[in-house]
């Protein structure tokens, strides 16, 4: 759910002081026709220490407290995480979870409205994106996959078996339309909250039809990549749910193209990074990346040009801490190769050939 609609939901119904006491906050006290509330912090003295609006935006003035996030709003999400110790989405799944709201359901706004809150809303967006909202799949969809055994060819590309079954790494025997098999190593896509919401298939090498190797001719036909069980790509930062704590203990988000960057690092014992499907990060992955409160590192391959970098690094920068990027000015690697497909090439990139966007 979008965070105005669950705020939305929890001014209408007068969810305010529920939401406050599971906080622990204490000394919670109305004001002038119920107009605001004060309270104190579960960890301190101070009894009118924060003051929450009864409003549509239930904005939140911490007086001892920073609890103000990156895109500079202060309101019961922001306050959610700082008391939790949440990340944003997290905070909404858990204020979600309390009102009784379905944290996957995208209620109908009436369009007025909607575009009221659009209108006045405080947070800074590059654009408008009609996407999707995530669905959650069921978790015995994956026993269609066989993921008892290691790819080798995942192997080869650095991925080692551990991290394969971290990650859940299948195989998917699915037939086409005239019976012959369409192999695919398949890839489970879980959100932040570590619930399932997708499945991405890829194409092996070396795959054999009647004793003949038919790769060139497969790839010609069909794409690397298709989704097996689609999801919006656009809203999935992949990894986030196993990585979000060594983002924050490194302080540093390590952002790459593909789900197997991610995967290579984490063989490598990097577990601070995310995958967005592509070197263009839309508004929802923006959004979730900004509010990590880390330092970016933006590591695309080799074929993505300076300009694009550039671009992406521009509409991250002024909400972001520091923003850095990795490129390729030593020609370290081969054409169309990702900088964690070699773990000492990537070590060279990374200390050699990371640079802070200014």
């Amino acid at each position: 759910m979008e965070v105005r609609e669950v705020k939305q939901y929890i001014y209408e119904n007068n969810k305010i002081e529920l939401v406050l006491q599971e906080l622990g906050m204490h000394h919670i006290k109305w004001h002038d026709n119920n107009s605001y509330i004060t309270c104190g912090m579960p960890d301190g003295d101070n009894p009118q220490s924060t003051t929450i609006y009864n409003n549509p935006f239930l904005n939140v003035v911490a007086y001892t407290r920073d609890i103000v996030d990156a895109y500079g709003v202060s309101d019961i999400i922001s306050l959610i995480c700082f008391v939790k110790n949440l990340y944003f989405t997290n905070a909404i799944a858990w204020l979600c979870n309390l009102v009784g709201l379905d944290y996957y359901y995208k209620p109908q706004i009436q369009d007025k409205l909607l575009e009221q809150f659009k209108n006045m809303c405080s947070i800074k967006k590059h654009g408008v994106e009609e996407e999707p909202p995530l669905q959650p799949l069921d978790e015995i969809v994956l026993r269609e996959f066989k993921s008892r055994f290691t790819h080798e060819e995942f192997v080869k590309d650095n991925i080692s078996p551990e991290t394969q079954r971290e990650f859940e790494i299948g195989f998917s025997l699915r037939t086409d339309y005239y019976g012959f098999p369409r192999h695919r190593i398949t890839i489970p896509i879980r959100d932040e909250q570590g619930t399932l919401v997708g499945v991405k298939g890829r194409l092996p090498k070396n795959v054999y039809y009647w004793s003949k190797c038919v790769d060139e001719e497969r790839e010609k036909e069909e794409p690397k990549y298709i989704y097996l069980y689609p999801c919006p790509k656009a809203k999935i930062i992949y990894g986030l749910y196993k990585t979000q704590p060594y983002i924050k203990e490194q302080d540093e988000v390590i952002v790459c193209e593909a789900e197997k960057g991610v995967m290579q690092l984490w063989t490598y014992g990097v577990k601070n990074s995310v995958g967005i499907g592509g070197h263009e990060i839309s508004n929802s992955q923006r959004e979730k990346i900004v509010r990590l409160g880390v330092t970016v590192t933006i590591a695309f391959d080799k074929d993505v040009t300076l300009d694009v970098i550039n671009k992406e690094c521009k509409m991250l920068a002024p909400l972001c801490k520091k923003i850095y990027y990795i490129y390729d000015k030593n020609n370290i690697l081969e054409e169309k190769e990702s900088p964690m497909d070699n773990p000492k090439k990537w070590k060279k990139l990374y200390t050699e050939n990371k640079y802070l966007y200014l």
